[in-house]
């Protein structure tokens, strides 16, 4: 293999130019192609001369090439192609005009809120329960680099999904196995099962969320030290490293870097769930008060914790009063205020100071 696979600009591929290097990977070189009888753009991964001599891994590659390209979801880099051309093999796949989360994270910390997160992770695990509930597939390499945002509508995108597998080496030799040591479950990092699920994936998305949410990953350190801590260290919790992260929010990411899976959330629907939950509650929190006199807004709050209709809402009279506390967190010391004051306004009265 002759070929440089960094200069490749202006070689053709399955009737596809290649135009520019969009970056790299433990796989490959991605270049932005033109696919000319559809005049759209494309992305194509080259492999690396290194794998391209792996008849084996190149085999299996392909395999999970074909398993991807049955993936239709919109949070999912389509597979489009995958051959053997001038000595070169590729991979095609749908171009995403956006930026990496990767990307983001080194270049445009600022913009990573709270609110930013919920927003990606509810994508991304839509997207995992799908490969896992319709295909029974599992990423392996859930990372910063494999989530893009579309600079368009802010749409996730996750790449390598039904790649990343294989790439990573499944097998039973721990000197071939091929991972991102940042990321990597402990169970992958042991090879303790070779039937993972998605509780591995599970793991990485919670050490990516970790990063993202106080800037720092659980663990740090050379690929040796990095490992070892996975498999044996317990991170920080991240409310301590970041004490302005929601309570409920920080408590769930923790859970997901478990070392034993069964510790984890048992699935991508649990945690999109739980995900949907600590939006809806925040979204709600930040809503403005709405019109009204303080007068009016605590005689609603008596009218819930007595029990009394309201609103023409079918709420039991405990999530009536909840539900104004999370609205108006202010009404429930007012109201004790407004109850001691009586209380010191009527001892007078109690012991006949004013007969």
């Amino acid at each position: 293999m002759n070929k440089n696979v960094y200069e490749l600009a202006g070689t053709t591929l399955a009737g596809c130019e290649l135009i520019n290097v969009l970056g790299s990977g433990n796989n490959g070189v991605v270049y932005l192609a033109h696919q000319k009888n559809l005049n759209r753009y494309i992305a194509c991964k080259i492999m690396t001369p290194e794998l391209q001599e792996d008849t084996a891994y190149v085999d299996t590659l392909f395999t999970e090439a074909s398993n991807a390209a049955k993936l239709t979801h919109p949070n999912v880099i389509q597979a489009l192609n995958a051959g053997v051309e001038n000595d070169l093999k590729f991979f095609m796949m749908e171009f995403v005009d956006g930026r990496s989360l990767e990307d983001i994270r080194l270049n445009s910390p600022e913009i990573i809120s709270t609110d930013f997160l919920l927003k990606i992770a509810l994508q991304v695990t839509e997207a995992m329960d799908y490969a896992w509930c319709e295909h029974r597939m599992i990423h392996g390499d859930i990372k910063p680099g494999n989530i893009m945002i579309a600079n368009k509508d802010h749409q996730v995108k996750i790449g390598d999904l039904g790649l990343a597998r294989s790439s990573n080496g499944m097998t039973s030799d721990p000197d071939d196995v091929m991972i991102t040591p940042l990321y990597a479950a402990p169970e992958v990092i042991a090879q303790q099962n070779t039937e993972l699920d998605q509780r591995s994936d599970i793991y990485s998305f919670g050490v990516m969320f970790y990063e993202l949410a106080c800037g720092r990953a659980p663990f740090t350190g050379n690929v040796e030290q990095l490992l070892q801590s996975h498999l044996y260290a317990l991170p920080e919790s991240l409310i301590s490293m970041n004490p302005d992260m929601d309570r409920e929010l920080a408590s769930l990411i923790d859970s997901m870097l478990a070392k034993n899976p069964d510790d984890r959330p048992a699935s991508w629907k649990k945690i999109r769930a739980d995900l949907q939950r600590i939006s809806d509650r925040l979204t709600a929190a930040s809503q403005p008060l709405p019109k009204g006199d303080v007068k009016s807004q605590l005689q609603e709050f008596q009218n819930a914790a007595a029990g009394k209709p309201f609103n023409s809402t079918s709420w039991s009279a405990e999530d009536r009063s909840k539900k104004l506390l999370d609205k108006y967190p202010w009404l429930l010391p007012a109201m004790l205020i407004a109850l001691i004051a009586g209380a010191l306004i009527s001892i007078p009265f109690s012991l006949g100071l004013f007969k």
